[in-house]
């Protein structure tokens, strides 16, 4: 088996054998929750820069199904695990993940400690770092991470962008959808991120719906501009990093969270009420709480987490505007629960 290094940021390494794809990546390490649903995870858009430790330690004992990709590419540069399992049973399985990351050129690693590596990521947060299969030598990798910039992927994502030629109510404003919330919004015309409000509204549109995605939400200057215009003219629906985009178009504050929501498994409750929902995120931006700095004084927080009470989900008071950090549950009229775009 081909020997494999991960070195971050802060001079931390952890080897590990290779499996799928060799060569050598750079980008930010974060950490998954999830028992299932990695090719979920390496086909997502909003995953595009990151090297992804899971913390389930036996990965790959269901296959691949070209079903279950969430877009047409791969976007994850690299997958970290603690054992890979090299025989794999479904009754749907059309392939290994090995061999599917290694046709895709993600790469895996594997016998790493993954507990000892989310707890050190969840102690001094998410951070550059270098996966290689090519060269172990550790100060040229270290140089190699000190010197990379992360390219902003936000600001141009076509991938799944339909028709320019609205036809529908709702409209998606797509900066990184994924397949699963495509299927939230049966019939919605998808547009690009540089679609303009003038033609959302020439259109007829009542609903707009910017996606989730990766990249720095902060970043796409244009798009908040955009969607400033279109609020109290159409129902506004934000979802992860489009809810970011939201929130600074009504004026709120986004920030870099130490460590992003990643899994599908996070608690998320009404700091009203004390009831609450199961969740699934990928996200590594937050908005921050009411005030002059954050969230507007028109503003309501709906939910919070559970574990870390960061802001999870809010509304305008006239319920228009809609933000959630984690994905659609269920129906568009349980989004949140309680709550409903009117």
């Amino acid at each position: 088996m081909t020997r494999a290094i991960l070195l971050l940021e802060d001079g931390t390494q952890f080897e590990g054998s290779s499996f799928g794809a060799e060569g050598e990546k750079i980008g930010e390490v974060i950490f998954n929750t999830q028992i299932i649903g990695w090719q979920e995870m390496l086909t997502d858009p909003s995953y595009s820069q990151k090297i992804i430790n899971i913390g389930y330690p036996h990965v790959g004992n269901y296959g691949i199904n070209d079903r279950l990709n969430e877009s047409d590419s791969t976007h994850a540069l690299a997958l970290i695990v603690k054992e890979y399992s090299k025989i794999y049973s479904n009754w749907q399985a059309k392939g290994s993940l090995a061999d599917f990351m290694k046709k895709n050129g993600v790469i895996g690693i594997e016998g790493i400690d993954t507990r000892a590596l989310t707890i050190h990521i969840r102690n001094h947060g998410e951070m550059r770092g270098i996966v290689s299969t090519k060269t172990y030598d550790v100060k040229a990798l270290a140089d190699k991470v000190k010197g990379y910039k992360f390219e902003n992927r936000n600001t141009k994502f076509e991938t799944n962008t339909k028709s320019q030629n609205i036809k529908s109510k709702t409209v998606v404003i797509n900066i990184g959808i994924n397949n699963s919330l495509l299927t939230k919004f049966p019939g919605a015309t998808i547009v690009s991120d540089d679609t303009t409000a003038e033609k959302i509204l020439a259109s007829g549109a009542e609903e707009v719906v910017i996606s989730s995605g990766p990249g720095d939400p902060r970043e796409l200057k244009s798009l908040v501009k955009e969607v400033g215009k279109l609020v109290g003219k159409v129902k506004l629906y934000g979802i992860q990093n489009g809810a970011c985009v939201l929130a600074l178009a009504l004026g709120g504050s986004v920030y870099k969270m130490k460590v992003g929501h990643h899994g599908m498994n996070i608690p998320v409750v009404d700091p009203k009420t004390g009831s609450g929902e199961i969740s699934m995120q990928n996200h590594s931006y937050g908005i921050e709480g009411l005030g002059t700095k954050g969230l507007g004084t028109g503003m309501e927080i709906v939910h919070v987490n559970l574990n870390d009470k960061t802001i999870e989900a809010f509304k305008t008071k006239d319920g228009k505007c809609i933000g959630t950090l984690y994905f659609p549950i269920d129906e568009r009229s349980k989004l949140p629960k309680g709550y409903k775009l009117v």
